[in-house]
């Protein structure tokens, strides 16, 4: 298989303390999340969990994706995600879930000013003819209408990927974040995995870098697939 994935350098240690979660102030996973855990990761406390899953296939296996804190970075704590073998699909079967949390921050530390999303492993089998690997992610502010800023991140055979995303905005006490992954494959051959990918809530303004021209066609392409998927059959 053609891999991909990257690693975060550790920068500085932080508080990092879950409740409700089996190992207890290191890691949650999203049954547990869902199922009201939380977690505070330096000065940002993540609730309010729910997952909504649309998958073709059967129903996603919540307990063995793992929530990782990341606090190495002390004004840009988040989470990665690690699939660990959930979200692999195969021929024209797709996963769709929709994972919705709540990021505020506490007490009277910095307001959130930005969030990045990143696209960290994933994986096409060798003879694949396609498949699309898609993390997109809706911020909204605490009152769940204004909406802040969209990311999006993907993987596509054919085309070069947009691994990285980041957006910045006024800054928020909160933040309702709505994230769509989509994994599907093109042909009845096709085998696709998303394996992690990472999201950051920065305490200070993130420079969003100019789109590449070829990403641009992908972004595009995607938009339709999207719009397609939700037209009625």
């Amino acid at each position: 298989m053609a891999l991909i994935a990257w690693t975060w350098a550790s920068e500085a240690s932080a508080a990092v303390v879950t409740s409700g979660c089996a190992s207890a102030n290191q890691f949650c996973t999203v049954e547990e999340l869902v199922g009201g855990a939380n977690m505070l990761i330096n000065d940002k406390f993540f609730d309010h969990w729910t997952v909504d899953d649309a998958s073709t296939v059967a129903p996603v296996d919540l307990s063995r994706i793992t929530v990782m804190p990341l606090d190495d970075q002390v004004l840009n704590p988040g989470l990665a995600f690690l699939a660990n073998g959930a979200l692999i699909t195969g021929g024209f079967d797709q996963i769709d879930l929709d994972l919705a949390f709540r990021v505020s921050v506490v007490g009277g530390a910095p307001r959130i000013v930005g969030s990045s999303l990143e696209l960290t492993a994933y994986e096409f089998s060798a003879g694949n003819a396609g498949g699309l690997i898609a993390v997109a992610s809706d911020l909204l502010a605490a009152n769940g209408t204004d909406i802040l800023g969209e990311q999006e991140v993907f993987a596509m055979l054919s085309l070069d990927a947009v691994l990285f995303d980041s957006i910045v905005y006024a800054s928020q006490a909160a933040v309702l974040v709505e994230t769509n992954i989509l994994v599907t494959g093109d042909d009845t051959l096709d085998t696709v995995a998303l394996n992690s990918f990472t999201q950051r809530f920065s305490q200070r303004a993130l420079q969003v870098p100019e789109p590449p021209v070829a990403p641009i066609l992908g972004l595009a392409l995607l938009g339709l697939w999207r719009r397609r998927r939700h037209s009625p059959r």
